[in-house]
């Protein structure tokens, strides 16, 4: 039998570079470094200063009130009595993501006789795992916390295989689900597969078939594992990273911290914009400026991120006005292809929510990290043997969350008119 420990020492010095930047590549709410210069796009950064850890949250300060002991006087008048700022805390759990992925033993003895195709099938095996964890990451990076993958859209009888649902962007087939209450996490339909997406009904299918079926709006999906049960749930139901439904809003107690306390603490929200044109930008734009007090969203660290949709019809606006040419579209460091509006880059993701534009200032977001991307290894082993099987199992790991220190700094456009999927 080949070496575990040999393998084990190639994966953490090998294999885990790759692993970070491959994660990251492609994918703007991932991307981020410190290693660029100033003018050039960065990304969201992956630590920020003045982040203190305490157990498992982060602990940021934030200042709610300005000092108002400001003003003009007359001669010899009494002066404004003395202040001070207002000051709180923004906190949030972490949150925890891991991939995990198997290798045989009969593998692992044919790399004895041919290195190069166990070379092959390991470096396949871990390709399709990072691509599968970068997937779903960024897929959380979209949403509240919750982890719904889509709701259920009509009701879904029992035996029912063929399930319509709200959305299907975040389905690439052979996901293992659960069908659940989305408000309260419990169980219906345990460790389905899903076998088929059909983007053009809306649609997915399911197997085996539903049990008790699921209902209209109230239901959902959420990743799972092959082992959950309703007794016994194994899946990501409100475990997952805030991501942007919860940091751009308008509503809704984030990080702690509450805009009905604290009215400054929410995000210009647009919940019909309809026809996405340069007058909805620039009024995002604007108002997020005006309620943030910053006019310096021509920098490379405010971007927005919509559908390949609503980009080809924000496109075909320049197109109709004869306005684009070589200088509305650029390449940004990472690989990245953008449109541009007003020297702001248009990044398009496969995961953003069907009908939105979001306006975020990154250098106003970051990643809070205990741990980037690593093998679990603290029994000293990186391959462990799987009990009764002739296998191993390798577990990658990352400690996280993502967070804002000004929610008002960033926007959101809904109902904008795109595409259905």
């Amino acid at each position: 039998m080949a070496d575990t420990a040999s393998f084990s020492g190639a994966m953490k010095t090998k294999f885990i570079g790759p692993i970070r930047d491959n994660l990251a590549k492609g994918k703007v709410l991932l991307f981020g470094g410190d290693d660029a210069n100033p003018e050039q796009f960065q990304g969201i950064r992956r630590s920020a200063e003045g982040i203190d850890f305490v157990g498992n949250e982060f602990r940021i300060p934030l200042k709610t009130k300005r000092n108002p002991s400001v003003g003009f006087r007359s001669e010899n008048e009494t002066l404004p009595a003395p202040g001070a700022g207002g000051y709180t805390y923004l906190t949030e759990p972490m949150r925890y993501a891991y991939a995990l992925f198997n290798i045989t033993g009969q593998l692992m003895k044919a790399a004895e006789v041919n290195e190069g195709a166990f070379v092959s099938a390991f470096q396949t095996e871990m390709e399709d795992t990072v691509l599968s964890s970068k997937l779903d990451h960024n897929r959380a990076a979209y949403g509240n916390g919750v982890g719904v993958l889509a709701t259920v859209r009509t009701n879904a009888a029992a035996a029912a295989t063929v399930i319509d649902v709200s959305s299907t962007i975040n389905f690439r087939g052979g996901e293992i689900v659960d069908g659940l209450t989305v408000a309260t996490g419990v169980v219906i339909e345990p460790a389905r597969v899903v076998t088929v997406v059909d983007r053009t009904n809306r649609t997915i299918t399911v197997s085996p078939g539903l049990t008790t079926g699921l209902t209209n709006t109230t239901d959902g999906f959420v990743r799972s594992s092959s082992d959950s049960t309703v007794a016994v749930p194994n899946n990501s139901w409100n475990k997952e990273i805030q991501g942007l439904a919860s940091i751009v809003s308008a509503t809704g107690t984030l990080h702690g911290v509450s805009p009905t306390t604290y009215p400054f603490w929410k995000s210009y929200v647009d919940s019909a914009a309809a026809a996405i044109s340069d007058t909805k930008l620039r009024t995002a734009i604007d108002e997020t400026g005006f309620e943030s007090g910053s006019d310096d969203f021509g920098t490379s660290d405010f971007v927005l991120i919509t559908t390949r949709g609503i980009r080809r019809r924000y496109a075909d606006t320049l197109v109709g006005v004869k306005r684009f040419t070589n200088e509305q579209s650029t390449t940004l460091r990472g690989g990245f292809k953008v449109l541009l509006f007003d020297e702001q880059p248009i990044f398009v993701d496969d995961q953003c929510p069907v009908g939105s534009v979001f306006g975020l200032s990154l250098s106003d977001l970051f990643w809070a990290q205990m741990s980037d991307w690593d093998w679990m290894e603290e029994d000293g082993k990186v391959l462990k043997w799987e009990s009764r099987k002739d296998r191993y199992i390798a577990v990658l790991y990352k400690y996280t969350q993502l967070g804002t220190t000004a929610r008002n700094r960033h926007f959101k456009l809904t109902a904008v008119t795109d595409d259905v999927k």
